[in-house]
């Protein structure tokens, strides 16, 4: 009788033992397939936005997108210029916030209207015309380009009933933004000596 009971003690250990060994096998393999269902899952996002941005870029290079894109930076650049340098005698440059945001990234509207003096137009109405836009050739997998812009900008002054017209060129910096093309910095310089 007592080597029943111990036999039937040793079987329900060993039973019990290899009940949750199995468990814990199962355990461990539910582990690492989540683990590697996570992984995978990763991989696939990662996966779907390379090929979003790939494709993304192959529409960009149909020819249609292209030369609607190479208009809206054309367009940009002529609108900014024209906001930006155009001025009534009297006004003051702050006012200008509002109409160039749509132009700027939010870094460069800082620069140009965060903490800084402002700035009056006290004698001339400035006026630009003639407005021609320059840029690489357009290649759909950039996402910022250096734009040349040549304009007469003529300054009446009302004193002196004088006029003076001169060529001026600015250097935009444009990048791609998920509202379009924005200017991110300007430079503005002439092409001609001083004393022409």
């Amino acid at each position: 009788m007592k080597s029943k009971i111990i036999s039937f003690l040793i079987i329900s250990v060993l039973l019990i033992g290899a009940v949750l060994l199995g468990f814990n096998i199962t355990n461990q393999q539910v582990k690492q397939k989540d683990s590697q269902i996570a992984h995978l899952q990763k991989e696939k996002a990662d996966l779907k936005a390379t090929n979003d941005r790939l494709s993304e870029t192959v529409k960009r290079q149909s020819k249609t997108v292209i030369a609607e894109d190479e208009k809206r930076i054309r367009e940009t650049a002529q609108s900014f210029v024209k906001a930006m340098f155009e001025m009534k005698k009297g006004t003051s440059f702050q006012e200008k916030s509002a109409t160039l945001k749509p132009f700027v990234t939010d870094e460069y509207h800082n620069t140009l209207f965060g903490n800084v003096k402002d700035k009056y137009n006290l004698f001339d109405d400035i006026t630009v015309s003639d407005i021609n836009v320059y840029f690489d050739t357009y290649d759909p997998k950039k996402d910022d380009y250096k734009v040349f812009v040549q304009f007469n900008e003529r300054l009446d002054t009302e004193a002196s009933d004088k006029v003076e017209n001169s060529v001026t060129s600015v250097q935009l910096d444009l990048v791609r933004t998920g509202d379009g093309w924005k200017i991110n910095d300007l430079q503005r310089f002439n092409l001609k000596p001083l004393g022409y």
